[in-house]
C-alpha cells in the first residue's frame, strides 16, 4: 500500500532553503486543518501567485517535505513521526494525488528571483522537486 523508500532524509538536507523556518508551526497548521486540503491550497497558491516570494518558496518546500514524508514514506527525523504516520494511514491516497501539483509549484518556484539569487537553495529546491515527483 505505501511506497517504500530506504533513502531517508533530513530537513538539514535543505539548510539553505529552510533556514529559520519553523516546522512545528506548519505541522500545527496542517493538523488543525484537513491535511490534503491544506497542502492542495498551498501548492495551488504556489502555482497561481503573481510573484513567488521567499516566504512562499519556504512554505512550498516545507509542505513538499511533509508530502514526501507521507507519500514516499521517507523519514525526516525533524518531523513528528507519529503525526506523519497518522497522516500516512488516513490520507495516503489523497496526498499521493498531490504530487504533480507539488512538483509543478516547486518547478515554478525554481524560476523565482528569490531562489535564483540563492544558488545553494536552488539546488536544494531542485532535489526536493525530484523527490516529490518520484
Amino acid at each position: 500500500m505505501f511506497a517504500h523508500d530506504a533513502d531517508n532524509g533530513s530537513v538539514q538536507d535543505f539548510e539553505h532553503l529552510l533556514r529559520s523556518y519553523d516546522f512545528s508551526d506548519l505541522l500545527d497548521e496542517i493538523a488543525s486543518a484537513d491535511p490534503p486540503a491544506y497542502l492542495r491550497r498551498v501548492f495551488a497558491e504556489g502555482l497561481a501567485a503573481p510573484r513567488v516570494s521567499w516566504q512562499l518558496v519556504q512554505q512550498l518546500a516545507a509542505c513538499a517535505i511533509v508530502l514526501d514524508a507521507v507519500a514516499n514514506a521517507r523519514s525526516y527525523p525533524e518531523l513528528e513521526p507519529e503525526l506523519i504516520a497518522d497522516w500516512r494511514a488516513h490520507h495516503y491516497a489523497a496526498l499521493c494525488a498531490l504530487r504533480p501539483a507539488a512538483a509543478a509549484s516547486l518547478e515554478r518556484a525554481l524560476s523565482s528571483a528569490a531562489v535564483l539569487a540563492e544558488p545553494s537553495a536552488s539546488a536544494e529546491l531542485k532535489d526536493l522537486e525530484q523527490r516529490v515527483a518520484a
